[in-house]
Formats: C-alpha cells, sequence, structure tokens
C-alpha cells in the first residue's frame, strides 16, 4: 500500500518536475519524488504561508532581492561549467518560494 503510493505519487511529481537522481535527495535507498531544488521550493511554500499568516507579510519590494539566488544559481548552471549542489538548491528554492507567497499576499490581499 505504502509503495504504491509512493510510485503514485513519483509519477504525479514527474510531471512538475525533472527528478534527476544525481540533484534529489534520498531517504533508505527511495529517492524523493521531487528534486532538492523543487523540496526547497515546496516546504519554503509551506513555511510561507504558516510565517505569514502569523506575522504577517513584508510590506516593502525588497523581497524581490530573494528572488535572486534562484536564479543566479540557475543560470549559472545552465550556462556555465559550474555545478551547484542540493544544499544550495534546496536553500534558493526556499528563500525563492517563501519571496513568492509575500509577493502574492502583498499583491492580493
Amino acid at each position: 500500500m505504502i509503495m504504491e503510493f509512493y510510485n503514485a505519487l513519483f509519477n504525479m511529481a514527474g510531471h512538475l518536475c525533472h527528478q534527476k537522481p544525481e540533484r534529489s535527495f534520498f531517504f533508505r535507498d527511495y529517492q524523493f519524488p521531487f528534486c532538492a531544488r523543487c523540496t526547497g521550493i515546496i516546504l519554503g511554500f509551506i513555511m510561507g504561508l504558516i510565517i505569514v499568516h502569523l506575522t504577517g507579510f513584508f510590506e516593502n519590494y525588497f523581497i524581490f532581492i530573494l528572488f535572486v539566488p534562484l536564479i543566479a544559481d540557475g543560470l549559472v548552471q545552465k550556462f556555465t561549467d559550474y555545478e551547484s549542489n542540493n544544499l544550495k538548491r534546496v536553500i534558493t528554492g526556499v528563500i525563492f518560494s517563501f519571496a513568492y507567497v509575500n509577493l502574492c499576499y502583498m499583491f492580493l490581499i
């Protein structure tokens, strides 16, 4: 039953994420359904929702600066031989999606 759920989740996540093993986390030899960056984006989104709900959103436009690390890391990897690591990917994903949640609140509420 658990393996069926894992396989279904892994297959669904494959439509949203590249799921490259070298860019993914593993737990007990099982690959996470999302790569490290997507995992960070999901975690940052959840954390952002909780933090914004509890404390309110940041009402300044400096929040745009939080988009820069993910964009820079991704572009540098795409156009050079530099290869990021999973820790950097998850951290930039968390920062990016936290900023995204704040922007959504800032412009929608």
